[in-house]
């Protein structure tokens, strides 16, 4: 059996090398860098924009986008090297969000390209806490400590709230999870209503056709929606007026699936809602956007997925995946072209 080569960063090799070997496949790892291709030994086989360097052939068929790759601003040139050959075949993400251009690229060269869901149980965790944060005023308890100002102020509980999740797909199940011992009650809303056996942890299953009937009852609305045609611009002005004036809005899907004039214009309105955000249209944020200061407003710099265990879901993913794609089974978590 013909070895099937695998391009992954050279800075992940060391951490990944026994599991590659371990593996029940003849696999030859392609370390690719910014100064070229090489083997495991060292010995190059193609240069940095993945044109091949005599000998041996350089033809990977999968290949390892990972965190540090990703965020290095590497991207662009990873994926240019491994498409060169044109034997690309597969390639594993390690977020959930494949709309990068380096990414489409892939998608629109019929690579397949399977998203990653190693960063949802930190997204979850991630929610939760923002959600606690909010409904327990503690951007009030901080700001009274450091004023030296002693005060007894009232606070929201989890137990008896009812929460909305949209898009209830793995991090909306995790979420709910989180909640319902908290004594929430979780309504999930996706395109198609599951039978029992699906819902999870949620008390109830909507179809999105039953938004408006469910927003004016939600004390918590949480956007986890993969961004499409369907979602984007979601959060409109429409939506907003059916949404309760005391509600807590979370967004921790992509930053277009709010209307941010609309988003603006309902926190600037005569009510006591909040929106606590991770992701935003523009990232990073403008320096000179009003969401900063803004008083109804609890955000974070799109860190949902950053927890200390992603990494390791990452490639333990990676090696799962790798395995059924060799083995000649269509990997998980596809992206649709």
């Amino acid at each position: 059996m013909s070895s099937r080569q695998v391009l992954l960063p050279v800075d992940d090799y060391a951490r990944l090398a026994d599991r590659l070997s371990a593996l029940d496949h003849d696999i030859e790892p392609l370390l690719w860098s910014r100064d070229g291709v090489t083997l495991a030994d060292g010995t190059p086989v193609a240069d940095a924009d993945g044109i091949p360097i005599g000998s041996p052939t350089y033809a990977p068929n999968a290949a390892w986008v990972s965190i540090g790759l990703l965020f290095g601003g590497d991207l662009a040139g990873f994926v240019e090297a491994a498409l060169a050959p044109g034997t690309l075949r597969w390639t594993q993400a390690c977020l959930a969000g494949t709309d990068a251009p380096p990414f489409q690229r892939l998608v629109a060269d019929g690579v397949q390209l399977s998203r990653s869901d190693a960063p949802n149980d930190a997204t979850a965790e991630h929610t939760m806490s923002l959600i606690l944060h909010t409904l327990h005023g503690w951007e009030g308890r901080i700001d009274r400590r450091r004023a030296g100002v002693w005060l007894q102020v009232p606070w929201r509980e989890v137990r008896g709230s009812r929460w909305l999740v949209i898009g209830f797909g793995s991090i909306g199940r995790k979420l709910a999870a989180l909640a319902q011992p908290f004594g929430a009650v979780v309504v999930g809303a996706r395109r198609s209503v599951a039978d029992a056996a699906d819902l999870g942890s949620a008390d109830a299953m909507v179809t999105m056709e039953a938004l408006a009937d469910e927003l004016p009852l939600a004390d918590v609305v949480v956007l986890t929606c993969p961004l499409t045609d369907e979602t984007r611009g979601l959060v409109d002005a429409k939506f907003l007026a059916s949404v309760r004036d005391d509600a807590v809005l979370v967004n921790v899907a992509r930053g277009p699936v709010i209307d941010a004039d609309a988003l603006l214009a309902w926190l600037d309105g005569n009510r006591p809602a909040t929106a606590v955000l991770d992701v935003f249209d523009i990232e990073p944020l403008p320096a000179d956007s009003p969401l900063w200061n803004h008083p109804k407003v609890v955000m974070t710099t799109h860190i949902g997925g950053a927890g200390s265990g992603m990494p390791s879901r990452n490639d333990d993913l990676f090696i799962s995946q790798l395995d059924s794609f060799l083995a000649g089974h269509a990997p998980r978590l596809l992206v649709e072209g």
